[in-house]
């Protein structure tokens, strides 16, 4: 391919996340990679000096390109299309590194049958092993899997043990699965392994390209669980849900075949995000102390409430604060708007009872016009000089906007970084509101039948 050709096809390529293919006359693929950028990463190709490629161009064609909504899809993807299409030069260009592969067990270095199947990455998976890849970057492979794992829990223990493991504690493991007494210590088995064993279907799904139908059940699932009442399982595959969709939307793993850390700015940088966020709301101060607020309930019931604190842009953890709400959804409330706003104005006014807690530079509410009428009012009984804002997410559940009094501002049009502080608060506020629901209601759930 002539750098020519190359420069005019690269016109047509976008700057988003997804991934692209060299192809021959044949229409055959000859090199299928990812990027966070599609548009910068085949740029590269115009200042290529390796031979390898160099003889890879020579006998391209064309460049097709697919979009992706993320970088997460783009890597899974690029795993789906290698594996179906084989292309050549993605072998010879490996630079004697070898891929990686998802590897689900079937059986116990004994030899008998996982009840437990685990999750490894490989690099030499066996023919009679259940594998999913080729994975190109082992890297951006690991954090996705460690995002993942968040929501649907499985276990890498290599050997049992008597006492829970640390990954059960940080809630990456859900407990039983590796215990040498499981079947001693729980009266709750069958529920417990059937639900490992649909998170590791959930995994499976993903990672082959299977997140949309995967999502589709789950909603069903949900919706079948709150018509029968079982608002607690409902609540928490809502949970699921919601993450789930969090994580493809807001997750960047692949930069330069490398995976990236978020979260480690230094302090001129949140400073500088904070400026600009100010700005944008019409703040006349920097917002030094930040308060998210968020409910966590099923049609009503069991309802809970969560404050989480942000201070000089980071997560202030020793200052957030959980509700118990006694709002009740009875007919005096007969929508569920007016639930949520009826329980985030008890919550509120239960924060500002108590004048020893630092008063916030500017509240951050989950929530549309209602829930921030509703702040408003609530707040400037005790303070005039607190700013409220909304985060108003779309019929996907996912952040969209940001409400104010006299504006509405589409988060795409925000600065990224502006963009991404809004949402990990709201985030960190449905995070904790969600783990305080489930605490509470835990013991319950796992009482003896």
């Amino acid at each position: 391919m002539l750098i020519s050709k190359l420069k005019e096809q690269l016109k047509k390529i976008p700057a988003n996340p997804g991934i692209y293919l060299f192809r021959d006359s044949n229409n055959k693929p000859l090199y299928i990679g990812k990027a966070l950028n599609l548009k910068k990463r085949v740029s590269n190709y115009l200042r290529n000096e390796d031979i390898r490629l160099t003889r890879m161009l020579a006998g391209a064609e064309k460049i097709d390109f697919i979009e992706t909504n993320s970088d997460i899809e783009a890597l899974i993807l690029e795993s789906r299309y290698i594996k179906k299409y084989r292309p050549d030069f993605n072998i010879r260009l490996r630079d004697d590194k070898q891929y990686s592969f998802v590897l689900f067990t079937h059986s116990t270095s004994s030899g008998q049958a996982e009840k437990y199947p685990k999750i490894f990455i490989t690099h030499q998976p066996q023919i009679h092993e259940e594998v999913i890849g080729p994975f190109t970057d082992a890297g951006a492979l690991k954090t996705t899997l460690n995002l993942l794992r968040r929501i649907f829990p499985y276990c890498t223990c290599k050997q049992l043990h008597h006492n829970y493991c640390l990954n059960y504690h940080i809630e990456k493991c859900i407990g039983i699965c590796c215990l040498k007494q499981r079947d001693v210590m729980t009266n709750d088995k069958l529920p417990m392994t059937n639900e490992y064993r649909k998170n590791i279907k959930a995994i499976k799904d993903i990672l082959s390209g299977k997140k949309s139908s995967l999502i589709k059940n789950l909603e069903k699932e949900m919706r079948a669980l709150s018509d029968r009442q079982e608002f607690e399982k409902a609540q928490d595959l809502q949970y699921k849900i919601a993450r789930l969709k969090r994580v493809f939307q807001n997750a960047n793993i692949i930069h330069n075949s490398k995976f990236i850390i978020q979260n480690s700015k230094t302090e001129k940088e949140n400073k500088n995000i904070l400026k600009q966020l100010a700005k944008i709301i019409g703040m006349d101060c920097l917002p030094h102390r930040i308060e998210a607020y968020d409910i966590a309930n099923i049609q009503g019931k069991y309802a809970v409430g969560a404050m989480a604190v942000f201070t000089d842009g980071k997560p202030d953890k020793n200052q957030y604060r959980k509700f118990k709400i006694y709002t009740k959804h009875t007919p005096d409330l007969p929508d569920r708007q007016a639930g949520d706003t009826a329980m985030l104005r008890e919550i509120l006014t239960r924060r500002f009872n108590h004048p020893e807690w630092p008063y916030p530079d500017l509240i951050v509410i989950d929530g549309g016009k209602g829930q921030l009428n509703t702040a408003k009012k609530t707040i400037y009984r005790s303070s005039t000089s607190i700013e409220v804002v909304a985060v108003t997410k779309n019929e996907k559940h996912i952040g969209h906007k940001i409400t104010m009094e006299n504006k509405e501002i589409l988060l795409s049009k925000l600065p990224t970084s502006v963009k991404n502080l809004l949402l990990q608060i709201n985030s960190e506020a449905h995070r904790f509101a969600i783990n305080y629901y489930r605490k509470l209601h835990q013991k319950k759930a796992l009482r003896p039948l």
